[in-house]
């Protein structure tokens, strides 16, 4: 809404006008009409609207002196002015020293409008760019270790949001994290009815800072009356976990405040209620502790998994989803943890030569609803990816079966059906599974297992003829031994017992 005053000496234009605004839009609100302009200055500070219309030619302070002293106050306030043909001089001189508009007596419905409709869209514009930076400031401290940061750029920060009226008082943390997300616009029409100035920031995660100001006649409990009273506005199948900061004045201690908030609404995250507002009843955990039992899902995961005994991994998941319930570790102890897990898995499946197949490891917390859903999400990807590593086990053991049926049999006729039935697969998945794990076919293993054992007749048994050698390794036709024997060493069979003599 844009606020405008009416500044002229003759009662019947500043009235008049006053009339004609209220006529144009409910978007256009008159704070005051006043017969001089010391009389706006004596109410200024209550007013500060954003658009002064005054009269140029006025006795003891005109337009022109006006303007000068409420920009010594004010540099955002817009001015436009009023006069008659005789005065066009003075309106250009106003012209010159900021004013946007001019408006000739009488006043014209048309050109009001054009002027109105122009000043409040360049005051929203400034506006909204201002709430912007303004935004960007307190989301670029919320979440910030300041001992991360350089000092002077941490106390330029704060310098410049110190002087809004959101951190003159005390104020409030509040963080939201809902499903489904719930609009800006929304959140403060909700939270309008607490009365006080608030800010609502968008967060990492999902989550929704709510900054609101705290009166110096409220009292500690007044974000946790506000909270319960947002968690009951929520539309009918959200689902909401809601933390709260101590009560903080001064924009340094932002990033402290969000901290206290993300805390103890990663707390409430672990109840099972639809809508829970954290903090009452739960016990300090120590970092170290949470630490320790992050930190052991290499024991006891770990053994498991490089003794590839992956059946056992969601039970071992399983016992350590439960310690973890207990302690209620944060967010970022728990981003850690699957992290870890994450890397391991990856690590024995690269080495088995496993894709991920549908294991999900995008865990991070906050996409939850809750620590429920997201433990049943983390024994699903574990169990996945089990499955995955026993299956690649015992394909493993297939073709390390197949292998050694051929190192024993590689003198006899070996057909692919016969082979496939002694691991219990159809003839096509073996092929496939036995190139993925070789890099060679069936045949071409066979074809090597037979000249190798050729070449150690050639060398160590002289008695043997060439045409004897190839029937004992399973050539009975003596051209295709040759052949084959030359394509494999690159010379003859006779010529590699020569040169191997």
């Amino acid at each position: 809404m844009l606020n405008i005053a009416v500044v002229d000496d003759e009662e019947r234009i500043r009235l008049g006008l006053g009339k004609l605004i209220r006529d144009a839009g409910e978007q256009y609100r008159v704070v005051g009409t006043f017969a001089s302009g010391q009389e706006l200055l004596d109410q200024w500070h209550e007013l500060q609207p954003d658009l002064v219309i005054t009269d140029i030619k006025m006795p003891q302070m005109n337009g022109l002196q006006l303007m000068a002293n409420i920009k010594q106050m004010a540099c955002r306030t817009k001015f436009a002015v009023l006069s008659g043909y005789n005065d066009f001089e003075y309106a250009r001189t106003a012209m010159r020293q900021g004013a946007l508009e001019y408006l000739l007596k009488p006043v014209n419905m048309k050109e009001l409008l054009r002027m109105l409709e122009n000043v409040d869209e360049l005051v929203k514009g400034e506006q909204n760019e201002r709430k912007l930076e303004s935004d960007d400031l307190v989301s670029f401290l919320l979440g910030t270790d300041q001992r991360t940061m350089p000092e002077h750029l941490f106390e330029e920060v704060c310098e410049r949001l110190d002087q809004q009226a959101l951190f003159h008082g005390h104020y409030a943390v509040l963080l939201l994290r809902t499903f489904p997300e719930i609009a800006e616009e929304r959140l403060l029409a909700w939270t309008s009815v607490w009365g006080t100035e608030r800010r609502i920031i968008g967060c990492e995660g999902g989550r929704q800072a709510i900054l609101a100001s705290i009166a110096e006649s409220g009292h500690a409990d007044m974000a946790r009356e506000w909270a319960a009273m947002l968690l009951q506005q929520l539309p009918a199948g959200t689902s909401a976990k809601l933390g709260i900061s101590g009560v903080f004045s001064g924009s340094r201690w932002l990033p402290q405040a969000y901290r206290e908030a993300a805390s103890v609404l990663e707390q409430a995250w672990y109840s099972d209620e639809r809508r829970n507002c954290g903090g009452e009843g739960i016990a300090a955990v120590h970092r170290e502790e949470r630490y320790r039992l992050v930190r052991s899902l290499d024991k006891q995961l770990l053994p498991a998994l490089r003794a590839g005994e992956y059946a056992h991994l969601p039970a071992a998941m399983g016992t350590w989803l439960e310690e973890t319930a207990s302690l209620r570790p944060g967010w970022a102890e728990l981003r850690e943890a699957c992290l870890t897990l994450e890397s391991h898995v990856a690590e024995e499946m690269k080495q088995r030569g496993i894709g991920a197949g549908d294991a999900d490891w995008n865990m991070e917390p906050g996409d939850s609803e809750n620590w429920r859903s997201f433990a049943g999400r983390l024994k699903r990807a574990v169990e996945v990816a089990a499955g995955l590593l026993d299956q690649g086990k015992s394909e493993h053991r297939a073709v390390e079966t197949i292998k050694a049926y051929i190192q024993q049999h590689y003198t006899e006729e070996l057909e692919l059906q016969h082979l496939a039935d002694l691991v219990y697969l159809t003839p096509s998945y073996l092929s496939k599974l036995f190139k993925t794990e070789t890099g060679e076919t069936i045949t071409d293993y066979c074809i090597a297992v037979r000249i190798e054992h050729a070449k150690r007749l050639l060398k160590e048994d002289h008695g043997l003829k060439t045409y004897m050698v190839g029937e004992r390794v399973g050539y009975p036709d003596p051209a295709y031994f040759n052949k084959v024997f030359k394509k494999m060493t690159g010379k003859t069979p006779k010529e590699y017992r020569d040169f191997v003599r």
